[in-house]
């Protein structure tokens, strides 16, 4: 090997050595900085804030100066509306409405400092008070509604007419009701019902639509099955009817049927034998009531499921066996033991009862699904719990809700 040749292999090598020595730093620079940010960002939290500055183009950023000093909160002054002065009821202006938006006559009355075109594109702050009173519903007895008009009364009592004319009904004709949004034009005070007059308890305050439509569950779909059940007919029927009020009693919720004198909640019935049947005791478990009841029972099984692993691991295999033939046993034999507690026959009537008041109460219920546009019972929702709700809500496509 020449001179020239021996120095260019000694000048690859030297290369080679100097790139892997680069290499190396690079990787041991990149650890190095991985390692600080890491611990700076770990020890960040234990900074005080504001610690750190930025220096743009020779200047130190600083945080502004805190000035300390009393802080005084000054309310705005508002223009004063005038109170109007609340209406009797021989007023003429009674029943109308008083539109309560300020004037400019009335923005000016507040003051020269305060002009009705000085507010112009501003929001002029609200106190509390007065949005609690803007936004708090209104009940539906409060809330205006003009009053019912002759033809709306003529037209009900001409419906009256029709629906009751073919039917037996004791009814009281009432005047016009208009409780604030609430009421009927042509009310009817029912007392009893059918030719058995099936007693209302109390008397009921309904329109016309609901007496005929109550009149047909009652005959046709309750007293039929008030005898297949207990042999005996219906002598009363306990519920409750009118009421001014939103549906549940909330007060954001849209108005009640019971409200416009649609709508009546059955609690119980009364036999001619003396038995009473209610809702509230005699329906049997709910739907939601079952499913707790399935939930338990799973959770019940588990539980077993798992008191046999443990006893599993502790014992043998034989000596599981034999446990379970042992339990096999001693079940068998309480079967077998003539001795054995035995229901009495007051005990089986009892059930027999229950069973049958049950029964009655899911047949008057799934019987009004074919006469009103809402049923709704206990397997509804708790609210329910106690009652039939019954009413002839309008829907569309003649919808029926059914519960």
């Amino acid at each position: 090997m020449s001179r020239q040749q021996e120095l260019l292999a000694q000048a690859l090598a030297f290369r080679s050595k100097a790139a892997v020595k680069a290499d190396e730093l690079a990787v041991r620079s990149s650890v190095l900085l991985t390692r600080i940010v890491f611990f700076g960002v770990l020890l960040l939290p234990f900074f005080e804030p504001n610690s750190f500055y930025i220096v743009r183009a020779g200047r130190l950023n600083s945080p502004p100066a805190i000035e300390l000093h009393a802080r005084v909160d000054v309310a705005p002054i508002l223009p004063s509306t005038p109170k109007v002065p609340a209406l009797q009821a021989d007023s003429p202006l009674a029943g109308k409405q008083v539109d309560a938006k300020p004037t400019e006559k009335a923005a000016d009355a507040a003051g020269p400092n305060l002009p009705a075109s000085s507010n112009a594109g501003q929001t002029v702050p609200t106190l509390p008070a007065q949005n609690e009173a803007s936004t708090k519903p209104v009940p539906p007895d409060k809330q205006s509604a003009p009053d019912w008009t002759e033809a709306e009364i003529a037209s009900a009592k001409q419906e009256c007419s029709r629906l009751l004319g073919k039917i037996t009904v004791d009814t009281e004709e009432l005047p016009p009701v208009r409780e604030g949004i609430c009421g009927a034009p042509a009310p009817r005070l029912l007392k009893t019902i059918g030719q058995s007059k099936v007693k209302i308890e109390p008397a009921a305050t309904l329109n016309c639509q609901m007496i005929a439509s109550l009149n047909s569950w009652i005959t046709d779909k309750l007293e039929p099955a008030a005898k297949k059940n207990f042999g005996s007919s219906i002598v009363r029927v306990v519920a409750g009817a009118y009421s001014c009020r939103n549906r549940y009693g909330l007060a954001r919720a849209p108005i009640s049927e019971h409200a416009l004198m649609n709508a009546i909640d059955v609690s119980a019935f009364v036999l001619a034998d003396g038995k009473v049947i209610r809702i509230s005791k005699d329906w049997g478990p709910t739907e939601q009531e079952l499913k707790r009841a399935q939930k338990a029972s799973d959770a019940a099984a588990l539980a077993e499921k798992a008191k046999f692993q443990v006893a599993a691991s502790k014992l043998g295999a034989h000596d599981l066996a034999k446990k379970s033939e042992e339990k096999d046993k001693t079940d068998a034999k309480s079967k077998a033991d003539p001795k054995a507690k035995t229901k009495s026959p007051e005990e089986l009537k009892a059930e027999q009862d229950k069973q049958a008041m049950s029964a009655f109460l899911h047949q008057a219920h799934d019987g009004a699904c074919n006469i009103f546009d809402t049923v709704l019972g206990p397997d509804t929702n708790e609210a329910h719990r106690d009652h039939l709700h019954l009413d002839m809500k309008e829907r569309k496509r003649h919808f029926t809700l059914c519960e």
